[in-house]
């Protein structure tokens, strides 16, 4: 493992990041930056309660406010086409869109929710204007008591459940406990605020400037939503300000835009405030779990029950896979599992940083930490004892799994052998101090996408996919692939992203943007090389006659292997 470690440290060291002088120059241009010509502005109001319905709004002083061009609210909004029910009877595979639908109608579902869009031409003015905008609510009594309601049935979804061999096992066990978790809403609030900017050419033509996590997932999702050609809507994100799960979907503000600039007939730029941040682009889910856990006394689980509650909006069912690491994460004969979520009025949550998995470690994480005190085993300890060596679910063999590694060194690095057995028995300067273990598990797959390598006549090479980057590197790591497999300087290498006119790349989410761009750009590399060969055979007179085969690569020269070097 240490070699592993010295390994990555000589690869890493020093490293530049190709975007990096551009990003503390100010050279690049995020989202809110981009101003087409003709921009104006578009400005959120939003309710000021979470349930009922709009009776009237007032808009005679916004309208008439200095700058004011429009105001786009539910009496006046574009149609958007994809908010209408699908016609299941000429297409069985018709998808309805059931989410909250932006302008549509006069129903409140939330605090916050933004209920009319002020276009103004400059941020300023779209500001002071809506602030003058008057509504006036018939208010119902909301659904927003998530701690009183978290068991209770008649509110609550069920979302499946899952037994491996005996249910409640652990009840029956030698050593047990049953505990309650409790995680509260997380927003995720980057550095970056959400922001979109729309440009209509004609009727059929978009250009979107969106804060992303998948360009080519919005360009789908604006084509459906507003019936146009996918290849007629174009959306660029160059670079990301942080985003955390909450770009991996279109929010409202995206279709406010794309309205808004269609009702008025010039680019809209809609950019969310921080308070809004809170309240239109999702969060972690508010989560409540319940867990039974036993051991016999050598510390070998016997039984895991994990029960969860989160929460979701009242028009749309949000779930994640909360209780799934109690399935597999260690090596446990007897598993159940279920899941529930609480529909409430609120904005619906989204994916957050190890949605589903980071919040399942942390109930089954601390359940193990309690259980290992009531053993009187060492919490690492404990771990070692319980970990699994086959998938406890398929009993096949790990791809890879260095767990049990990752503890034991842990466990050396940090001294974990002066730590006090006894909680709340160590101090320094006079504070409390503590040592502490948990594992955490998150899934790491390999999608699908492509790219195009371009190889100049100055002999540098360009790289090129849809992908965003809201931070990872991922510029960097294509670049150090293209170096590595061209043979090249990196300083001759440059990779291109965040525009949709390129070829298709992955949302950049999961854990798996590096291996799946990285593999298109290592077989991209691949056939720039085979064309190499071929144009030498063609062109070039030394490699006369020869075969693709007969020709090595090597450190950027094409060289003949039957010929002496």
């Amino acid at each position: 493992m240490d070699e592993i470690l010295k390994q990555d440290q000589k690869i890493f060291a020093d490293e530049d990041r190709v975007d990096g002088l551009a990003k503390v120059t100010g050279k690049a241009k995020f989202t809110a930056e981009h101003r087409p010509a003709g921009l104006v502005y578009g400005v959120y109001v939003t309710s000021t309660i979470a349930r009922g319905y709009i009776r009237n709004m007032n808009l005679l002083d916004a309208k008439t406010a200095p700058g004011v061009l429009d105001i786009l609210y539910y009496l006046n909004a574009p149609e958007v086409p994809g908010y209408k029910a699908a016609d299941r009877s000429k297409n069985p595979n018709a998808r309805d869109y059931s989410g909250f639908k932006i302008f549509q109608n006069n129903m409140i579902v939330s605090n916050g929710q933004p209920i009319a869009l002020v276009i103004a031409d400059t941020f300023e003015r779209a500001v002071h204007a809506a602030s003058l905008v008057k509504v006036d609510y018939q208010a119902e009594t909301p659904f927003t008591d998530y701690e009183t309601n978290k068991t209770n049935s008649s509110r609550l979804k069920d979302r499946g459940e899952y037994t491996r061999k005996e249910k409640d096992a652990w009840k029956n066990a030698e050593v047990n406990l049953e505990a309650e978790y409790t995680l509260p809403i997380e927003t995720h609030n980057p550095m970056e605020m959400h922001a979109t900017t729309a440009v209509w050419e004609g009727e059929k033509q978009l250009t979107i400037y969106d804060k992303s996590q998948g360009p080519k997932g919005v360009q789908s999702e604006l084509a459906r939503m507003f019936g146009l050609d996918e290849k007629n809507v174009k959306v660029v994100t160059e670079y990301v300000g942080g985003a955390f799960g909450s770009g991996l979907r279109s929010w409202p503000h995206v279709y406010a835009a794309v309205m808004a600039a269609k009702k008025v007939k010039r680019p809209v730029k809609v950019l969310l405030n921080r308070e809004q941040m809170f309240t239109m682009v999702g969060y972690r889910p508010w989560c409540w779990q319940k867990i039974g856990i036993g051991a016999s006394k050598d510390g070998k689980l016997t039984g895991i029950t994990h029960h969860a509650v989160s929460n979701t909006s009242t028009y749309e069912d949000f779930t994640e896979g909360i209780v799934g690491v109690s399935q597999f994460l260690y090596d446990c004969p007897n598993v159940n599992t279920s899941y529930k979520i609480l529909p409430l009025d609120v904005n619906t949550p989204t994916w957050m940083r190890g949605p589903g998995p980071a919040s399942g470690c942390f109930g089954l994480e601390s359940a193990l930490d309690e259980l290992s005190y009531k053993l009187g085993i060492d919490p690492v300890e404990l771990r070692l004892i319980n970990n699994a060596e086959l998938h406890p679910q398929s009993k096949l063999p790990w791809t890879s799994k260095y767990l049990k590694e990752c503890l034991l060194m842990g466990r050396e690095k940090i001294g974990w052998d002066k730590r006090p057995k006894v909680p709340g028995s160590l101090k320094e300067d006079g504070m409390l101090t503590g040592y502490g273990v948990a594992v955490g598990v998150f899934g790491a797959g390999r999608g699908s996408a492509t790219a195009k390598g371009i190889l100049k006549s100055d002999g540098k090479l360009v790289l090129q996919s849809a992908v965003s980057d809201m931070g990872p590197g991922t510029s960097t790591a294509m670049v150090r692939i293209g170096s590595e497999q061209m043979g090249m300087d990196e300083n001759k290498v440059r990779f291109e992203l965040g525009d949709t006119d390129f070829p298709n790349g992955p949302t950049q989410g999961g854990s798996g943007s590096a291996t799946t761009i990285g593999t298109a750009v290592m077989a991209v590399c691949d056939g720039l090389k085979q064309s190499l060969k071929e144009l030498a055979i063609e062109i070039a007179t030394g490699f006369s006659g020869l075969k693709a085969e007969d020709i090595k690569y090597e450190s950027g020269k094409l060289v003949s292997a039957k010929m002496p070097q």
